[in-house]
């Protein structure tokens, strides 16, 4: 059963290739990681109930109002990203470096004078920018197996005429059929052969995907009576993606004509929107924080795909062949879900805390729609009922601690849980993620200074053509960041 919604999954994202929008890159677009500034990172973003750190802006505004003072703060990150993969009992290895700015902001408070009657004790103005997903990774597969992509290249242009064929397919079977990798059974092209029709096929896929998620935030907080404490945020997210697709097969039959063939994909994608937040955080007592936040749907406005593709082969009698697609753009909208966010602390003797976020989100709620300006109608109703069916909503836990271990020097950990957002029937591996987090800051009156390690690990599944021809390649990924945060108060 999950090999055939898969195989549903990948057939209707080769038929709706003249768009290329699936499901899968809804999905892609609302799975949000945590990220910020070190001290956040370092405990593992478990910060909804403390506040007086810039990266609540996109969390919960109301930790905004724990500002005492106006502060600005930077924050430059490493990526480390590896890939392991093993397919047909071959292992594959790749990986991955960056460097970005995870987290910039500045916070300005305006204090109510001590002769004031109001039980409003201050306001706080916020900017900030954080990069809330990152796609930097590059992955590898290679193995030896009896099937060929070009068998999907053949299935899906059956029916079409030759003279037809790269009109109606240009960006895949259209170009096999001008490179010979496919040819036409009969003369009107009810069904279409391959040259890779028997033997062993040396398999090399290659994935390299840059680019990420990043929030510009504007918010309001205000601090009433130094117990609750409010905040709201409009969010401007941006997407900018960028993907290279590379696969390549050898024929090992010496009876074959063809030699090997190669097939190229490349995606850039460019998105903004806009989201609100709101959240509050009470003290109850002077050891409890509590806090909670609602997120709305992202409403992308704009998205914009640019794709082409490019395919050569090889043959025996030294005869080679190359056929490049047009390019092709479409415009879109896609609506991400909102989210709910519980958190607690809880302070030991004012020289610790440990806190706990929970994070409610139903991916099965993403959607992508027609854009008025596209000049399609096209509705999206089959990737959008495909999202209702593989996805699922999570429950996501942060935890993290700190702890004041000399005057100014501090340590922290932390731990976060986050759901596989894919329901059991859709994924052999339906692995959670799992981040393990770490750090310390020095922190003086003016100024401060933090690291933080952040390190995760999941397991994808992943096919690179049809699953009912080619097994599943999990993915095994790891990813290392280290972020440093240099802050000023004024």
């Amino acid at each position: 059963m999950k090999r055939i919604l898969l195989a549903m999954v990948i057939l209707m994202a080769f038929a709706f290739q003249s768009k290329g929008q699936t499901e899968e890159d809804a999905l892609r677009y609302s799975f949000l990681d945590f990220g910020g500034t070190a001290r956040y990172n370092s405990v593992a973003g478990a910060f909804g109930a403390l506040g007086a750190d810039l990266s609540v802006l996109s969390v919960n505004p109301a930790g905004m109002a724990r500002f005492k003072s106006s502060e600005w703060s930077i924050t430059p990150q490493i990526g480390l990203q590896n890939s392991t993969t093993q397919f047909t009992g071959n292992d594959a290895t790749n990986g991955h470096e960056s460097f970005v700015i995870g987290n910039l902001g500045v916070v300005g408070v305006i204090k109510a004078a001590q002769e004031s009657p109001t039980l409003w004790k201050s306001i706080q103005f916020g900017l900030s920018y954080n990069r809330l997903a990152n796609f930097n990774e590059r992955t590898s597969i290679s193995g030896i197996s009896d099937t060929s992509m070009s068998y999907v290249f053949a299935a899906q242009a059956g029916g079409i005429h030759p003279d037809d064929i790269y009109e109606s397919l240009p960006f895949t079977s259209g170009q096999a059929y001008d490179t010979y990798i496919i040819n036409p059974g009969d003369s009107s092209g009810n069904y279409y052969t391959t040259q890779m029709y028997r033997g062993e096929f040396n398999h090399q896929h290659t994935i390299a995907r840059k680019g990420h998620i990043g929030e510009t935030a504007i918010a309001m907080s205000g601090n009433f009576n130094n117990k609750i404490y409010i905040g709201g945020t409009i969010g401007f997210p941006s997407i900018r993606f960028r993907q290279e697709k590379n696969h390549s097969e050898t024929a090992l039959s010496d009876s074959l004509e063809i030699e090997n063939f190669t097939y190229n994909e490349y995606l850039t994608t460019r998105g903004n929107g806009v989201n609100a937040k709101l959240g509050i955080v009470i003290l109850p007592t002077k050891w409890m924080r509590i806090g909670a936040a609602y997120h709305t749907a992202t409403k992308f406005y704009y998205m914009k795909d640019n794709w082409s593709s490019s395919m050569s082969s090889n043959f025996k009698d030294d005869e080679s062949y190359t056929s490049n697609s047009p390019d092709g753009s479409f415009l879109y909208k896609l609506k991400t879900p909102g989210r709910f966010i519980g958190s607690l602390s809880i302070i030991i003797a004012r020289k610790a805390m440990i806190s706990a976020d929970y994070e409610l989100v139903d991916y099965s709620k993403s959607a992508l729609s027609s854009h008025p300006f596209s000049g399609s109608s096209y509705s999206f109703s089959n990737e959008n009922n495909t999202g209702d069916i593989n996805f699922r909503a999570t429950h996501n836990i942060r935890i993290g601690s700190e702890i004041n271990i000399a005057g100014p020097l501090y340590t922290r950990l932390g731990f976060a849980y986050y759901q596989n957002p894919y329901n059991p029937t859709a994924l052999e591996n339906n692995n959670a993620k799992l981040t393990y987090t770490g750090g310390f800051g020095y922190r003086v009156k003016d100024f401060y200074i933090d690291f933080a390690v952040k390190s995760s690990t999941w397991t994808k599944d992943y096919y690179m053509y049809d699953p009912i021809l080619v097994e599943n390649t999990p993915i095994r990924k790891s990813n290392t960041n280290l972020s440093f945060t240099f802050g000023r108060k004024f």
